[in-house]
């Protein structure tokens, strides 16, 4: 057994602003220059809109990863060439295994707040049959501490097992903290992890986390978490089994040869993904 060891803050990372257009704000994480990855999640995309505009509202493909998607607030419908139709509320999650391709749309009902995630995909199961689930806020285990509440969406954290089964061990858990609060979470040794704050103020080694950072946590079987007194804060811990093999992205697709990126542009383009409303021709 390994002793019980608090996670720290190996380094942090800002979120770089994509769009901030007075209607949406979205911040992408994921990829960075200093940090590729963290366990298997490539891309982390927070986004906050007032109008039914959304990023992904006309049809668009995927391959070679899963989606996973999150809503703290709002709603949105899901289509998909697979046939798949789906209407996502607040506390709502969402996954599609993409692997050899599918085109999907999301029109949001009204404004929202979340987060889409990719994990890439193994170079063994990059052209897996798509597929597709979701949960309900009511389906995905509640932690409730003194001060805090937490969602347990995939992986395990203080023996709650999300509901959300990945290719690669993954963790992704949305922490709610009060005002001052703090919590701290038995968590998988031998996962990487991080923490990206997505509202309020979260408590660092020294200066405040602020909304859109990202802190790469150092290895440990603990993870501590605490709100400054300032407000209330959201947060998400994600990770879990480092990536397996390389990674190239191509737009929508992410796949570990250029020689396999081009095959997802050729099916694209074929139609082999299926067609969305026209798409892609």
């Amino acid at each position: 057994m390994h002793p019980a060891m608090t996670r720290g803050i190996e380094s942090l990372l800002a979120a770089r602003p994509v769009i901030d257009d007075g209607d949406m704000l979205l911040f992408r994480a994921l990829p960075a220059p200093q940090r590729p990855a963290v366990g298997p999640f490539v891309f982390v995309d927070h986004y906050r809109h007032r109008s039914r505009r959304g990023i992904g509202d006309r049809p668009h493909p995927h391959a070679g990863i899963e989606v996973l998607s999150y809503l703290l607030e709002g709603g949105v419908e899901h289509r998909d060439s697979m046939g798949f139709r789906d209407r996502l509320g607040p506390g709502d999650a969402q996954w599609i295994r993409a692997g050899r391709g599918i085109l999907h749309a999301e029109q949001p009902q009204g404004g929202r707040h979340g987060l889409q995630l990719w994990t890439s995909l193994p170079p063994a199961e990059k052209f897996a049959e798509p597929a597709y689930a979701s949960w309900r806020a009511a389906d995905i285990p509640l932690l409730e501490r003194p001060g805090a509440r937490v969602r347990v969406v995939a992986g395990s954290i203080e023996g709650a097992t999300g509901p959300m089964v990945l290719t690669t061990p993954t963790i992704f858990a949305h922490v709610r903290l009060d005002a001052g609060a703090s919590v701290t979470l038995d968590v998988d040794a031998a996962a990487e992890l991080c923490l990206y704050v997505l509202d309020g103020e979260m408590a660092g080694e020294g200066a405040p986390l602020g909304a859109g950072t990202m802190a790469i946590l150092t290895p440990g079987t603990r993870v501590a978490l605490a709100a400054t007194a300032g407000g209330p804060a959201n947060v998400a811990l994600l990770g879990g089994a480092p990536v397996e093999g390389p990674f190239l992205f191509a737009g929508p697709f992410v796949m570990d040869t250029p020689e396999r990126l081009a095959q997802a542009e050729r099916d694209y383009a074929s139609g082999r993904m299926g067609r969305l409303e026209g798409v892609p021709f």
